[in-house]
């Protein structure tokens, strides 16, 4: 952002070619002549116990010992707000932070240990039609796609998306 900024400045003020900064080793200087760092705008006070961590690591390590690595799936989900602003931002002090977009999709993937299956992505989103599967099925793109309000992954949405996967094996 600043270099384009700075390379903007150097057209609009007509700044000859010879007398133009050349390459990035300026910024940290910049940066700290005007007192600009990285701020977060707003964030989650979370900490985690690590030795739970390594003690649930090796109570896994020997269940998943008993199964082939085309045997093991896993599973995760993600939240994407796709129209939330940055969360960080450079400034010369801490400012607050903007109300987000509430707009969500949440999204699922899964496939096994060794990479050799991928399951179809789950997506959940707020509308029981979206307009972007107007004239076509999620189906149709390799998809499988519920809705609730708040387009959340829920207990009985992650059991109805385990249920077609294991009837379609």
């Amino acid at each position: 952002m600043l270099v384009a900024k700075r390379t903007k400045f150097e057209i609009d003020l007509g700044v000859p070619k010879e007398e133009q900064l050349q390459g990035d080793g300026w910024i940290p200087k910049f940066k700290k002549a005007y007192n600009i760092k990285e701020y977060r705008r707003h964030g989650e006070a979370a900490s985690v116990d690590l030795t739970a961590v390594e003690a649930e690591r090796a109570r896994l390590q020997k269940v998943l010992a008993k199964y082939a690595p085309r045997d093991r799936f896993n599973f995760d989900e993600t939240g994407l707000f796709a129209f939330a602003p940055p969360d960080r931002g450079l400034a010369t002090q801490q400012m607050s932070g903007k109300k987000k977009d509430k707009f969500r999709i949440t999204v699922g993937v899964a496939c096994n240990a060794d990479g050799s299956e991928k399951l179809p992505l789950l997506l959940i989103g707020k509308y029981k039609n979206p307009r972007c599967f107007k004239k076509t099925s999620p189906q149709s793109h390799g998809l499988y796609y519920r809705h609730n309000k708040k387009a959340w992954m829920t207990k009985e949405i992650f059991e109805e998306y385990g249920q077609s996967i294991h009837s379609t094996i």
